[in-house]
C-alpha cells in the first residue's frame, strides 16, 4: 500500500532536524516537477502547488473548501465508482492511473497521478493527498497513434500523426510516418501494377474468346476441308481406277483395231488374188470364145461340106449342126460368164478400194486411239498422282484438323486461366484500392469528450491495495 510517509522513512536514529531537512528536500523537489492537492477524507480540497493550479486553469482561491467533483465530469461524480473511490480512500488504499480532469475553461487534460492516504502519527488517515504529472501531451500522441493504427487498420495510408512534442513518441511518429510513405509508395506502385495486370488479364480473356471463337470457327472448316478432301481423294482414286481400266480398253482398241488393219491387208491381197483369178478366168473365156468361135465356123464348114456330100454326109450334118449349137451355146455362155467376170472385176475393184479405204481409216483409228491412249495415260498417271497427293493433302488435314483440336481445347485452358488472371487481378485491384493513399492529414478528434470515456478510464484504473 502507498504510503507517503515511506518517502521518508528515516531511522528512528535519525535526528529530528536531519528528517525534516531530507523531508524538505523531498518535498521541494516533488513540488518544483510535480503536480500535488490535497484533500480532506471527503474529498474537500485543503491546498495545491502552483503546477496543480496552473495545469488546470484555477488559482488556489478558487478551489480551495470545495469538492474534489470539480475536476471529473458529472455523470461520473454522481456514480457508484466515484463513491467507492472516496471510501477506499479514507479506508487507507491508494490508486495510480491516468485520469482525465476537466479545466477551468472547460477543456481536459490528462495527468498520471498517485492518490495516496497521508497518516498521522498514530497511523491514522488523517487526508490524502495527489501527485500527479501532466500527460495530456503523451495520452494525445498515444491516442494519435492509435488512430494512425486504426486509419491503416481500415487501410488508409494517407493518414499522418501529427508530431508530438514529447521525444519519445515524436521519434514514433516519425518512423510511423516514413514507413507509412514508404508503404503508400509501394502501394501505389501495387495499384498501378494491379491496373496494368487487370487491363492486361482483361485484354488476353478477350484475345483468348476471340481466339477460341476463330479456332472453333476453323476447327469447323478443316472439318468440313478434311470431309471435302476424303470425299475428293475417293473420287480422284475412282477416276484414276476408271482412266486406268479406259487405258486398258484403248490398249485392247489399239490392238483389235491393228488387228483389223491386218485383217483389211489380208483382205486387200486376196482382193488382189481374186482380181488376179477373175483376169485369168476372162483370159480363159476369151479362149472358150475363141474355141466356140472357130467351132462354129468349123461346124458351118462341116454343114457346108455335109450338104455337098448330100445323103452321105446328111448324118454328119446333124452332128455338125449340134456341134454348132454346142459352139453357139458356149459362145452366148462365155459371153455372159466374161459379163459376169466383168461385173466381178468392177466389184472386187470397187471392194478393194473400199477395203483400201477401210485399211486407211483403220490406221487413222489406230493413230487417233494411239493419241488417246497416250491422253489417257497422261491422265490416269496424272490422277494416280493427284490421288497419292490428296492423299498426303488429307493426312496433312486430318493432322492439323487434329492439332487445331488440340489448339482449340488449349485456347479454352487459356481463356479459362486468362479468366482466373483476370478475377485474381479484380480481388487484387479491390483489395489494393481499399488502401488510401492520397498524401493528406486528417485532423486529431479531441480525446475523452464525454463522460462515459472517461468513467471507462476510472473504472479501468489499477487500483493498489
Amino acid at each position: 500500500m502507498f504510503n507517503i510517509k515511506n518517502l521518508f522513512n528515516f531511522k528512528k536514529t535519525k535526528s529530528g532536524q536531519a528528517f525534516s531537512s531530507l523531508a524538505e528536500d523531498y518535498m521541494g523537489v516533488i513540488d518544483r516537477y510535480q503536480a500535488t492537492i490535497q484533500f480532506e477524507l471527503d474529498g474537500t480540497i485543503r491546498t495545491a502547488n502552483k503546477n496543480f493550479l496552473e495545469a488546470l486553469g484555477y488559482s488556489l482561491d478558487e478551489i480551495v473548501g470545495k469538492h474534489h467533483s470539480m475536476f471529473v465530469y458529472k455523470r461520473f461524480s454522481q456514480s457508484k465508482e466515484y463513491e467507492d473511490m472516496w471510501r477506499d480512500l479514507s479506508a487507507g488504499k491508494s490508486f495510480s492511473s491516468q485520469f482525465p480532469r476537466v479545466t477551468k475553461d472547460g477543456s481536459v487534460v490528462w495527468i498520471q497521478a498517485t492518490y495516496a492516504p497521508c497518516l498521522d502519527k498514530n497511523e491514522n488517515v488523517e487526508s490524502v493527498i495527489k501527485i500527479a504529472t501532466n500527460v495530456t501531451q503523451r495520452r494525445e500522441g498515444i491516442q494519435d497513434i492509435a488512430k494512425a493504427l486504426d486509419q491503416l487498420r481500415d487501410g488508409n495510408l494517407a493518414y499522418r500523426i501529427q508530431l508530438s512534442e514529447v521525444p519519445d513518441l515524436k521519434l514514433v511518429g516519425e518512423a510511423f510516418n516514413q514507413a507509412l510513405e514508404h508503404l503508400a509508395s509501394v502501394v501505389s506502385e501495387v495499384k498501378s501494377v494491379a491496373e496494368t495486370v487487370k487491363l492486361t488479364a482483361n485484354e488476353v480473356g478477350q484475345a483468348s474468346t476471340d481466339l477460341a471463337h476463330r479456332t472453333e470457327t476453323q476447327a469447323a472448316t478443316l472439318e468440313e476441308t478434311a470431309a471435302a478432301v476424303e470425299e475428293l481423294t475417293g473420287t480422284v482414286k475412282a477416276s484414276a481406277k476408271s482412266a486406268n481400266e479406259v487405258e486398258k480398253s484403248a490398249n485392247e482398241a489399239i490392238a483389235t483395231a491393228r488387228n483389223g488393219g491386218k485383217v483389211v491387208g489380208d483382205a486387200i491381197g486376196a482382193m488382189a488374188e481374186i482380181k488376179k483369178s477373175s483376169d485369168r478366168i476372162s483370159h480363159v473365156i476369151k479362149i472358150i470364145d475363141d474355141i466356140a468361135f472357130q467351132t462354129n465356123l468349123l461346124a458351118l464348114n462341116a454343114g457346108v461340106e455335109a450338104a455337098r456330100a448330100g445323103d452321105a454326109g446328111r448324118g454328119f450334118a446333124v452332128v455338125a449342126s449340134e456341134v454348132r449349137t454346142l459352139a453357139v451355146r458356149s459362145a452366148e455362155s462365155a459371153s455372159e460368164i466374161r459379163g459376169l467376170i466383168n461385173d466381178s472385176s468392177v466389184h472386187v475393184s470397187h471392194g478393194v478400194g473400199l477395203v483400201t479405204r477401210a485399211g486407211e481409216e483403220l490406221d487413222l483409228i489406230i493413230t487417233g486411239i494411239s493419241a488417246i491412249h497416250s491422253h489417257i495415260s497422261g491422265i490416269a498417271s496424272a490422277a494416280t498422282e493427284q490421288s497419292t497427293a490428296l492423299g498426303e493433302i488429307n493426312a496433312g488435314v486430318s493432322q492439323l484438323d487434329s492439332m487445331t483440336q488440340q489448339n482449340a481445347a488449349m485456347v479454352e485452358e487459356s481463356t479459362a486461366a486468362s479468366q482466373l488472371l483476370a478475377n485474381d487481378a479484380e480481388k487484387l485491384s479491390k483489395y489494393v484500392f481499399s488502401f488510401k493513399t492520397e498524401n493528406t492529414y486528417e485532423n486529431r478528434n479531441s480525446f475523452a469528450t464525454n463522460d462515459n470515456q472517461v468513467q471507462a478510464q476510472v473504472i479501468g484504473a489499477k487500483r493498489a491495495s
